[in-house]
């Protein structure tokens, strides 16, 4: 039953983590943690001050109708979710991927040096054991990571109207550094990039109606266009052309705090050519999946060669992790979900009849292996 041992400790973490997901992660986020309510008032407040410009200063760089009130109140609401979402994050996707991945660490080495354990006798006799538990746990730690990150987008994305007006702030006030020489310009284009990516996400997850989205992500690739174009030609002509820069996000600022989400920038300063929208899922997405299964196959039967055990037992745990990412993550180039699932459920029924058949006597070998007598 070894194979069998192995197809349960390697299938049942990856499973736990991947498909109960979503209910494990409302069940831990019960309180709702990322929206960041419990941060007090009075912190909220005072956080702007220290990291971002005065309205006044904002103003400076581009036409803002918006009162600083309702600016500073928005700020303090950016300030609440932004840090909800970051201490979500450390909480509940990074805790538990570490616990998972220092688990099966620990498992590996035990299968490799089983005398490292207190009891080494019951390390060497469940080695295929540990292996498989421990391959299982390090797919799982993968899974709970990559899922939550594709979560932490989609609360990122729904969260923009709240936390855009602190995140252009930042950049205007980066802004201001990067044309007085005190922050690099390439790291400007950085936290730039970063803000057009959450406009992605927002246009993606953040309107809950299809028609209304259908209608938004032109006008939001449009806009990334724009942004992406004036911080080009700040690389391109240096600090002389941030002005121009700023003049943008200080408009993108004053829409996003009017609520004009179809009207963030003026016809004028779009771009009339059409293009697509910079969505979270990129162009390289199945490269990326198919190189991460096969390195973690080629890491699970290099392990298991290492510490000398049989293939046949393995081999679910080295399924699992080629065949996992793509289940989980691939698009339908990759086949459809049922495709891989019967790939899967054949090579494990081909893994316990292989562990199942007793090896070849050599006591006993057949006559097709008896070399000819010499005359």
């Amino acid at each position: 039953m070894q194979w069998f041992e192995s197809v349960v400790f390697a299938l049942f973490p990856p499973f736990v983590a991947g498909v109960l997901h979503r209910p494990l992660m409302a069940a831990l986020d019960l309180p709702d943690v990322w929206k960041g309510w419990w941060i007090p008032a009075w912190i909220a407040r005072r956080v702007p001050a220290r990291v971002i410009p005065s309205p006044a200063d904002v103003a400076g760089h581009g036409p803002v109708h918006s009162s600083p009130a309702k600016l500073n109140e928005h700020w303090c609401s950016g300030v609440r979710r932004s840090w909800g979402l970051e201490t979500w994050a450390s909480i509940f996707v990074i805790l538990p991927a570490a616990v998972a991945g220092t688990l099966a660490l620990g498992g590996l080495v035990l299968t490799v040096h089983p005398s490292s354990s207190d009891d080494a006798q019951f390390a060497r006799e469940h080695t295929l054991g540990f292996f498989s538990l421990s391959a299982g746990l390090g797919s799982a730690a993968v899974l709970w990571f990559l899922r939550s990150r594709s979560l932490y987008r989609r609360r990122l994305g729904a969260s923009l109207p709240l936390t855009s007006a602190f995140h252009l702030a930042r950049l205007l006030r980066d802004c201001s550094a990067a044309a007085a020489g005190g922050l690099a310009l390439l790291e400007l284009d950085q936290r730039v990039a970063r803000y057009t990516n959450q406009l992605g996400w927002f246009a993606a997850y953040g309107v809950d109606r299809e028609r209304r989205r259908a209608a938004l992500q032109p006008h939001i690739a449009r806009v990334q266009l724009a942004v992406e174009t004036e911080m080009s030609n700040v690389l391109r002509d240096g600090p002389d052309a941030v002005p121009r820069l700023a003049r943008l996000l200080a408009t993108l600022l004053d829409r996003s705090v009017q609520g004009r989400w179809m009207g963030l920038l003026e016809e004028s300063d779009l771009p009339t050519e059409r293009t697509e929208l910079v969505a979270p899922r990129g162009d390289r997405h199945d490269r990326w999946v198919l190189l991460g299964g096969s390195v973690a196959a080629a890491a699970v039967m290099g392990t298991a060669i290492v510490a000398g055990l049989p293939a046949a037992a393995v081999a679910p745990a080295a399924l699992t992790a080629l065949i996992g990412p793509a289940v989980m993550w691939g698009s339908d180039k990759l086949g459809t979900r049922r495709e891989q699932a019967q790939i899967v459920a054949a090579a494990v029924s081909a893994a316990g009849s292989a562990a199942a058949e007793p090896p070849a006597s050599a006591e006993n070998p057949s006559a097709a292996g008896v070399p000819a007598p010499r005359a």
